[in-house]
């Protein structure tokens, strides 16, 4: 890949570029809770599970509530509540609990 400002960068590593700054912008600002609440209404964002201090899973990285809004984890962060996911979902599988679908468990969700 060509350097950004380089003559010889195509469109598309430009526009990839752009992109990747984007999504570090978002990843890195916390965002509003009407934002989120609007991303979990669209089916854009999915909620771990129904308890309060849920967190949720967008962009391919878990968020958490505090005080400035919805801040996303960082990949490791991401990575361990990813395992902590799979561990919710098997314990509510072995209590008789409804099974919630993978989507709103953040599986696969980019």
């Amino acid at each position: 890949m060509a350097e950004p400002g380089s003559p010889t960068a195509t469109w598309a590593e430009r526009m990839e570029l752009l992109k990747d700054s984007a999504q570090q912008r978002v990843l890195n600002a916390p965002m509003p809770p009407a934002a989120m609440e609007q991303l979990i209404a669209d089916g854009k964002a999915d909620v771990l599970g129904e308890f309060e201090g849920s967190p949720v899973r967008y962009m391919g990285r878990w968020w958490r509530r505090n005080e400035e809004g919805w801040v996303a984890l960082d990949e490791a962060g991401s990575a361990q509540l990813d395992l902590h996911a799979e561990r919710y979902r098997a314990a509510t599988a072995a209590a008789g609990v409804p099974p919630v679908a993978d989507a709103e468990l953040g599986a696969g969700a980019a």
